[in-house]
């Protein structure tokens, strides 16, 4: 099955280097740790902490993953195997980002990172086992297949080389091995890197559970991987696994049609947008997901998409909900109204009903946030139903009790406030400058031809190797052709803090200012250890990411995803013009090289750093021009604050 999902993130370790070596001016990507989440979860990474008691399971076995919640922090074992399909297995990770093209929704990844994010080794020499993924005991002895039925059992699954992560290396490889009567395990398949093999496919597998010694009653059997332990490398992602008999050699295709990726933004390249700039764009990008046919034959289908919608006003909320954004209408999922679907394809289906922004009942107008909820409901024929057993006369009754329904719904929540967001709030990994005193800057893109008022920046750095006193300078970029320009606002030494899992930090900009078109947020890698800022691999934003080393802004090469940083937006008293008449004052020109001059009354003036550290001091003006000169001042913007008896004016002043 090869397929191309445009949408989905491609996390690319372009440039993999051991730790050991001095690496200049490159963005290079992390680990996180989730302790945070698993302390809660009473998890470690010692897995003969965690040993549990095998229980015993009726064919068939069959785990897609769509069972297990990704990154929903209310769900207990969310990212990690449901107990009862697998047993002592929170190594490996379940998610819907590093697969690509999977063929269904969420998949089992395996890398060198423990059940906590952390490396299995702090050694980037040593290479290892890693991640396991066992299974709970299966009967497989008389009572359940007879000595018959025994050259019809198999284990079928679908595996992925590199996907969105790093690349295997020759050496490495996945294997899958059985539990014999004696309790050993016995390695049945390894798959080693092959030159053909390409990272956006899934390759299915059949194994056969071939010998007497495996017919017993508590068979298990498990994936392990083997690779470089000290990191996210050597990525395979595993998928659609089940185990049963009355299978033949050939037995790879499914009665199940399954959703198989997030849906994507409504906003184009952002996840998130302010509500305000909402409402005067009006504009939406119909999301898109992927449906893949696992079934060797032609099939009809339809979907629906449903919509809750919770406005605030100042903390309280309404909530309306519609059953079918379509209506009464289904839709088909091509646009020309036809759901046909190839046997075993993968088609892009395109959201045919969107949201209303007209509508007060999904966007009031008196609004300050909006938070909804999008579901999409894909009409299979799938009609098992295991609580009655009640089923289609096609529907085959070996797969019983299998409901192949469970991955047919997607939901995904947007939320709009006073941010832009590339990033779906939740970091699989960190990115970060490798040498200090670089820089990075990350563009940003105004929807709206008006200017808005930059009140602050949202950042998530997450807390594993994230030292207590840390500090680091953020930045304000104007745009210059299609890179960073003139430093518009600076915050020094600003003092990262520790916040938790995917919790961002605010940055106050407290003499907020007007922005415009293109703009980029970014900081100065500090002395020391690296600060490492949260990257979400479900939306790549890399090409709106620039780096720089030697006084020169290039573009970012080295990862794909979204960096965790927002610009904020809000309401402040902004006065802009190239030249403005205040009260009998005017300030001219502005912008200026550094010198201008002030006509008008006054009994004080002053100009300070953005940041309020002080640059000129005046006691007095009169009517004539008064001539400010900013010696040596660099290109940005600088605050001029001009009193007269009570009242006091405060007007930006541009440097360039």
């Amino acid at each position: 099955m090869q397929k191309q999902i445009p949408t989905i993130a491609l996390l690319v370790f372009a440039i993999l280097i051991f730790d050991s070596l001095t690496v200049v001016g490159q963005l290079k990507v992390f680990p996180n740790s989730q302790k945070e989440k698993a302390a809660t979860l009473t998890k470690k990474s010692n897995n003969s902490a965690r040993t549990k008691s095998v229980q015993q399971r009726s064919l068939p076995f069959w785990d897609d993953f769509s069972f297990t919640p990704v990154n929903d922090t209310s769900v207990a074992h969310s990212n990690y195997p449901v107990d009862s399909l697998w047993v002592n297995n929170n190594t490996v990770w379940i998610n819907n980002g590093l697969a690509i093209n999977p063929p269904s929704l969420n998949v089992a990844t395996f890398d060198g990172l423990d059940s906590t994010f952390l490396p299995y080794s702090q050694s980037v020499l040593v290479n290892g086992l890693r991640d396991s993924l066992v299974s709970q005991g299966i009967i497989l002895d008389e009572s359940e297949v007879s000595i018959a039925e025994r050259n019809s059992v198999f284990l079928s699954f679908s595996y992925q080389w590199q996907g969105n992560g790093e690349a295997p290396d020759a050496i490495d490889y996945l294997s899958v091995e059985f539990k014999n009567k004696s309790g050993d395990w016995e390695t049945v398949l390894s798959i080693y890197p092959k030159t053909s093999f390409n990272r956006d496919e899934f390759y299915d597998t059949l194994v056969k559970v071939d010998g007497d010694r495996f017919f017993h009653d508590l068979f298990q059997f498990r994936f392990m991987n083997y690779g470089r332990q000290s990191g996210p490398y050597d990525t395979w992602n595993v998928d659609y696994v089940y185990l049963n008999k009355n299978r033949t050699p050939d037995d790879t295709d499914f009665p199940d049609q399954a959703i198989s990726t997030p849906l994507s933004s409504l906003f184009g390249k952002y996840r998130s947008i302010p509500y305000h700039q909402f409402l005067e764009n009006n504009g939406l990008t119909a999301p898109t997901y992927i449906v893949s046919n696992n079934l060797d034959e032609f099939t009809d289908l339809s979907y629906i998409t449903e919509g809750t919608f919770r406005n605030y006003i100042n903390g309280a909320f309404t909530d309306t909900s519609y059953s079918n954004l379509g209506g009464s209408d289904t839709s088909a999922i091509n646009e020309n109204g036809s759901g046909i679907i190839f046997p075993l394809e993968q088609r892009t289906v395109k959201l045919e009903y969107l949201p209303n922004p007209a509508d007060p009942g999904q966007f009031d107008p008196s609004a300050d946030s909006v938070l909804f909820n999008l579901k999409v409901k894909l009409f299979t024929g799938d009609t098992f139903d295991p609580k009655t057993g009640d089923f289609a006369n096609d529907y085959d009754l070996n797969y019983l009790p299998i409901d192949f329904r469970v991955n047919d719904t997607i939901n995904v929540s947007y939320f709009l406030k006073d941010y832009y967001a590339y990033d779906d709030g939740v970091a699989e990994y960190s990115a970060g400058l490798t040498q200090s005193g670089n820089r990075a800057a990350y563009l940003f893109e105004m929807l709206t031809a008006l200017p808005d008022t930059l009140v602050g920046i949202d950042f998530y750095a997450p807390d594993y190797g994230l030292s207590s006193n840390m500090t680091t300078d953020f930045y304000v970029f104007n745009d210059n052709g299609g890179v960073p320009g003139d430093v518009l606002y600076t915050i020094p030494s600003f003092a990262i803090q520790r916040k938790g899992l995917n919790k961002f930090q605010r940055i106050r900009i407290l003499e907020p200012f007007l922005v415009e078109g293109k703009f980029y947020i970014g900081w100065r890698a500090p002395v020391g250890p690296t600060l490492k800022i949260g990257l979400d691999v479900s939306n790549d934003s890399g090409d709106k990411i620039f780096v720089n080393t030697n006084g020169t802004w290039v573009q970012n090469t080295d990862i794909a995803g979204s960096l965790m940083i927002r610009p904020v937006f809000g309401s402040g008293e902004i006065v802009t013009g190239i030249e403005e008449e205040l009260s009998g004052i005017k300030v001219y020109p502005n912008p200026s090289a550094g010198e201008f001059y002030v006509k008008g009354d006054f009994d004080q003036l002053h100009v300070t750093t953005i940041t309020g550290l002080p640059i000129v001091f005046t006691l007095h003006g009169g009517e004539a021009d008064h001539r400010i000169n900013l010696q040596n001042a660099s290109s940005g913007l600088y605050i001029l604050r001009i009193q007269k008896g009570e009242h006091i004016h405060t007007t930006k002043i541009v440097v360039r």
